[in-house]
């Protein structure tokens, strides 16, 4: 497995660590006996899809809940894994905004899709009784529903829509969309969403989870792009700002909620993941890094980690230099972006490298 930070950190987090780690994912159609063994030890996974009943089975064997992606708001004609060939054999035109499948926003480039017309009660109560049949039918816990939200349809789609139901608003339809699913879904199933926080009000109050991404860093191309803790002039470029103005202020409203953030590196980054779990911590959050170029580099003894609760009800900073700090019962997590060493005060946690996430044993 990938050293992924130093010595005395290493030690640090398998000092304190012993609870289940909380969220993985991993959209591959085939798990080795390796990936079986990584992500089965998290508490949910995310699959790319409803996989085949046989390796479902083995996924759920070790004690996961499985959540299948799926994309909220259209799908490509004939691609079976955007959409199962029974459901798009079902799909009636009145229930898509447009007679052809158009290209743009969430679509991939170059593709076309069809986009649900969620101001159709038909589509919403159809679609909602499918989704949870397939749960029941294929032993899953629950949907990842990606691009929620109006800005992630193309301009011809919104055009339709507002022809068609000049006194709805998407956001509002879409919300009722995930009520009906809700409704219909078997007792304990969960809905994820993607970044449902931009639409609180019309979403938060159907999802379990929600997502943010690339909130810590991200991946650019060859590099890792690693987000400030504070930049004032340009502070939604850093972390704080859209923590604090967007998740928190969703999360206060919603507290029942529970916010999960992705993050993306590039491949052999070392940094990237503790920079990611530490940034979560902050705000008693979960994390999980991503690296698309080879999942063996996304594994790490620190998501096991149980640090207890917080000691504070909040994180602690010092903006000017960089530096946010959190204090469990178990230990404590540091994020450092500034350009000088910084040590927690009251402590002897010193924070000698920038950008890095750190874990600090209590005592």
């Amino acid at each position: 497995m990938l050293k992924l930070f130093t010595r005395r950190e290493v030690i640090a987090a398998l000092a304190i660590r012993g609870h289940r780690p909380a969220v993985a994912f991993h959209y591959a159609a085939h798990f080795t006996p390796a990936e079986v063994a990584w992500y089965t030890q998290f508490e949910i996974l995310v699959t790319g899809g409803v996989l085949p009943a046989a390796l479902t089975k083995t996924l759920k064997a070790g004690g996961s809940k499985l959540i299948a992606y799926e994309w909220s708001s259209a799908f490509y004609p004939g691609d079976w894994v955007s959409a199962a060939e029974a459901w798009q054999k079902s799909v009636k035109p009145d229930w898509l905004l447009t007679p052809s499948p158009v290209g743009g926003a969430a679509a991939a480039p170059g593709k076309t899709a069809h986009w649900y017309d969620f101001g159709n009660p038909a589509l919403v109560d159809a679609r909602a009784r499918y989704l949870a049949g397939v749960l029941n039918s294929a032993g899953y816990d629950g949907f990842f529903f990606d691009t929620v939200g109006a800005e992630q349809t193309p301009p011809e789609a919104k055009q339709a829509f507002a022809k068609r139901h000049p006194k709805l608003d998407y956001n509002v339809c879409q919300g009722q969309f995930l009520s009906a699913l809700r409704k219909a879904m078997a007792p304990g199933k969960l809905i994820f969403t993607n970044q449902a926080f931009r639409h609180a009000a019309e979403m938060l109050p159907f999802a379990d989870l929600d997502l943010t991404e690339s909130y810590f860093t991200a991946e650019m191309g060859t590099k890792t792009l690693f987000r400030p803790w504070h930049d004032a002039a340009k502070p939604w470029e850093a972390i704080r700002t859209p923590l604090e103005q967007l998740i928190l202020t969703a999360q206060k409203k919603y507290p029942r909620v529970r916010f999960v953030h992705v993050n993306y590196a590039a491949p052999g980054d070392k940094h990237a993941l503790m920079y990611s779990y530490a940034g979560a911590k902050l705000f008693n959050h979960d994390a999980y890094l991503i690296m698309p170029a080879n999942s063996s580099e996304e594994q790490s003894a620190v998501y096991a980690t149980d640090l207890g609760r917080p000691l504070t009800a909040s994180y602690e900073q010092d903006a000017a230099a960089g530096a946010a700090w959190r204090r469990f019962e178990r230990g404590v997590v540091g994020l450092h972006s500034g350009a000088a060493a910084f040590t927690i005060p009251g402590t002897k946690f010193r924070m000698a490298d920038s950008p890095r996430g750190y874990l600090f044993p209590a005592g």
